[in-house]
């Protein structure tokens, strides 16, 4: 049978750990050859070991800021020298900030919150698109795929400046899909609450933030990377081929049971 990404690379940022990790497992057990990012090195060889152990393919890594305007140049050469596609970009590196209400977080976390939240994301897309939409695949010649989160759906003041870089991530998911259709569809995922670094792999310390704000799940359990990864796979394979512009929540029911449950 043949593998769903056989032929195509995939680009996944903050590849070094948690969902950026279990995508890059997923993809290439698809037949995708990869370029992982991330600004821990390392954990992208960690990632790189991981994979190679299971699975026979190419691996670029790079370490990087991808809110480094020359360094995300840099590396978008690099990989065209490498491979002669990039057919799904991963934007999933992020920060939350700090636990900072909007009004009161400080000026060096603002910035650091957008530029690698948002910033980094505009860069990749930026430098790839021409390339990504000039390629020989048919109907789709690329896709984007970002990673954002049901914090940028619901403010949440306790996370203030990541809430409202999410949410500006969306958009710009939706932004993307206009300018890029018909050759690129761009589509972003928003995970809830899952056993991640975010959560320092901690199930205690995510129930602890459930219970801080009254918020239940109603599938009755957290969610795990694989369930990110998966509707990554299905967003970078050609069942997907006609959706462009939505934002898929991945979140047990969470965000559609506030102030209901």
């Amino acid at each position: 049978m043949d593998k769903i990404l056989e032929g195509k690379v995939g680009l996944i940022t903050g590849a070094g750990s948690g969902f950026g990790r279990e995508i890059a497992i997923t993809f290439a057990r698809e037949g995708a050859n990869l370029v992982l990012n991330d600004i821990d090195l390392e954990s992208l060889e960690e990632t790189r070991d991981i994979i190679l152990k299971s699975y026979d393919c190419e691996i670029l890594l790079y370490q990087m800021d991808i809110s480094d305007a020359d360094k995300v140049k840099e590396m978008s050469k690099e990989v065209f020298k490498k491979f002669d596609n990039v057919f799904v970009l991963v934007n999933n590196a992020g920060i939350n900030g700090g636990l900072y209400k909007s009004l009161v977080c400080p000026i060096e976390n603002y910035d650091r919150v957008m530029n690698v939240n948002l910033k980094g994301p505009w860069l990749l897309v930026k430098n790839l698109f021409r390339k990504m939409r000039l390629q020989k695949f048919a109907p789709v010649t690329g896709k984007i795929i970002n990673i954002a989160s049901c914090a940028g759906i619901e403010p949440n003041p306790a996370i203030g400046m990541y809430s409202v870089s999410k949410a500006a991530l969306i958009y710009f998911t939706k932004l993307w899909a206009l300018e890029l259709a018909p050759r690129i569809t761009v589509n972003s995922i928003s995970p809830g609450v899952h056993i991640t670094k975010i959560y320092g792999n901690d199930p205690e310390l995510a129930q602890r933030f459930l219970d801080m704000r009254g918020v239940k799940i109603p599938l009755n359990r957290f969610g795990t990377k694989a369930d990110v990864a998966n509707a990554c796979l299905f967003l970078a394979s050609p069942a997907s081929d006609y959706i462009t512009g939505e934002n898929i929540v991945i979140d047990g029911g969470m965000t559609t049971s506030i102030n209901k449950l």
